[in-house]
């Protein structure tokens, strides 16, 4: 699908490049490969050593694990929308494999709940669950759906122009703002009293890292409905996305560069026209799109004098999502021998999850509010060919940046004493966990690590180690000028703040500008042309 660059080539502009890209995460892969294949001269720069931003996979003593990607909800069906936009970035290179039909099982101290792949079933086990509250659970679904439609009309103000968003932010924007604006618990409490209800309904909260009380329900909508279908998880695991990415954008002359950290927007005349490296060189480009979150972008990489003032006063309002602890735990047999599932399980310290943790945030010997435990070699197919013999475990669990805000600016592995006395005692408590979740594990542990926001921090760049950008709560979805469109002329947002957290919602941030710099509907491009190779087929 090459074709020429709709403005004339990079050369003729005195630029080295048609875009120039600040991160390597799927929004900026997304991205570079959907221009390049359009014929634009792509350059992606990622400050770290591994390229893949949060798709990245990282290795310990023959051991691997994923960092961000542990499931990804509607690709199971090639005709779907987020499928389709997958195989074109990816020339159909990836494979996907379909979890297990529970996704997901949510865990409580007087019983566990399934998610079961598919609304009907969803709704059915839940019925059975909450007899009462099969009213209740239906206008939840509808809920979903009714959310899930008007998120495509806001979107779409992404790539309008600028001066457009006074007219347009009103229209398109208030059927799916009339969500927004509400937390979740605020919706839920609408439609059932049932504490334990609501506790189940929300259970996901870690997926973006805010509970009901504070998130909002516009964004607890798109997660939950997002997975109703069931998971998927890439065959070859998560590292196979920039696997099957980068060559796409290589083969169309595009250049991917690691350890290039960017230490400057280069802006005149209010217009972006390259970027700075740490290491002195300017490079330049008629597009500068940032993967590096609003706060990074706005408020570090743009120039004091350029810093749109509407923007710099919201983020300081908007606080960061909260870090997270991630341990990575490496066990002897395969994941057949140590019966390790294929689902999702969330271990939860009680159904009031704003209670939990806001006890947690107080006081770090409360309960961990939730603990999301994954393993990524018990779904992926080519696991055993790869690491025969091996498994690995993932356990996640929200952690504030401010208990480790004294060793901000010590070194990676060298920042003393306390703070592995800190990690050590945060590991045993995650190892109970896990333990009292999966006996069968105690004795097969052959590697164990610990991150914590310090981690996220160094190696993402990420402000106060969120994973998940902004956090998501009602304020933040009242940002007209948090968009594709930033107020900087031909600089460009994408991933978790431009949209919504998740790499399906990266990826799609990523064709959103793209469609800003082609000026043309791409999604549209490309489910045409996958209409096309179906009927051909």
């Amino acid at each position: 699908m090459n074709s020429p660059s709709p403005r004339g080539d990079a050369s003729a502009s005195g630029a080295s490049f048609d875009a120039i890209f600040i991160g390597s995460g799927i929004g900026c892969l997304g991205a570079a490969a959907v221009l390049a294949r359009h014929g634009m001269k792509v350059l992606v720069l990622e400050q770290h050593s591994i390229a893949g931003g949060m798709t990245h996979t990282f290795r310990r003593k023959g051991y691997e694990w994923d960092v961000g990607v542990h499931c990804l909800g509607k690709v199971h069906d090639p005709n779907a929308q987020l499928r389709q936009v997958f195989d074109f970035v990816t020339d159909g290179a990836l494979g996907w494999a379909r979890m297990a039909p529970v996704y997901d099982r949510l865990v409580f101290s007087d019983r566990s709940y399934d998610f079961i792949a598919g609304a009907e079933a969803f709704q059915e086990e839940l019925g059975r669950a909450f007899p009462s509250e099969r009213k209740a659970i239906a206008t939840y679904l509808g809920l979903l759906r009714g959310v899930e439609r008007a998120s495509q009309r806001y979107f779409i103000q992404h790539v309008l122009p600028r001066w457009m968003t006074p007219l347009t932010y009103p229209v398109l924007g208030w059927p799916f703002r009339r969500h927004s604006n509400r937390t979740t618990g605020d919706v839920l409490r609408s439609l059932t009293s049932d504490s334990r209800l609501l506790g189940v309904l929300t259970g996901q909260w870690g997926n973006y890292a805010l509970p009901p009380g504070e998130s909002s329900f516009a964004m607890h909508a798109l997660m939950a409905e997002y997975y109703l279908e069931g998971g998927c998880y890439p065959v070859g695991g998560a590292g196979s996305i920039l696997d099957t990415i980068a060559p796409v954008i290589t083969r169309a002359g595009g250049q991917l560069r690691v350890r290039a950290e960017v230490k400057e927007i280069l802006v005149r005349d209010g217009r972006a026209l390259g970027v700075r490296l740490t290491s002195g060189e300017d490079l330049l480009a008629r597009h500068v799109i940032s993967g590096a979150g609003a706060a990074r972008t706005l408020g570090v990489l743009l120039p004091e004098r350029w810093r749109p003032s509407e923007a710099v006063r919201a983020l300081q309002r908007i606080p960061q999502s909260i870090g997270h602890l991630g341990l990575y735990l490496g066990l002897r047999g395969s994941p057949a021998e140590v019966g390790l599932p294929a689902t999702n399980v969330w271990v939860h310290a009680g159904y009031d999850h704003d209670a939990n943790l806001r006890a947690f945030r107080n006081d770090a010997s409360s309960p961990l509010p939730v603990v999301y435990l994954s393993s990524s070699s018990a779904r992926d197919p080519a696991w055993t060919q790869r690491h025969p013999g091996r498994s690995t475990l993932t356990a996640v669990c929200p952690a504030p940046y401010s208990w480790f805000e004294r060793w901000e600016g010590t070194r990676w592995h060298r920042r003393g004493p306390e703070y592995e006395a800190l990690k050590a005692q945060l590991t045993e408590r995650l190892l109970s966990v896990v333990f009292d979740q999966f006996p069968q594990l105690r004795g097969r542990v052959e590697h164990q690590e610990l991150s914590t926001p310090l981690s996220t921090a160094h190696f993402a760049h990420r402000p106060r180690g969120s994973i998940y950008g902004l956090e998501h709560s009602p304020e933040r979805f009242r940002q007209p000028w948090l968009r594709s469109r930033l107020p900087i002329r031909d600089l460009l947002l994408v991933g978790q703040d431009a949209v919504s957290v998740g790499v399906g919602a990266s990826l799609m941030s990523g064709v959103l500008a793209a469609s800003v710099i082609l000026r043309r509907n791409v999604l549209g491009d490309i489910e045409r042309q996958s209409s096309a190779y179906r009927r051909a087929a």
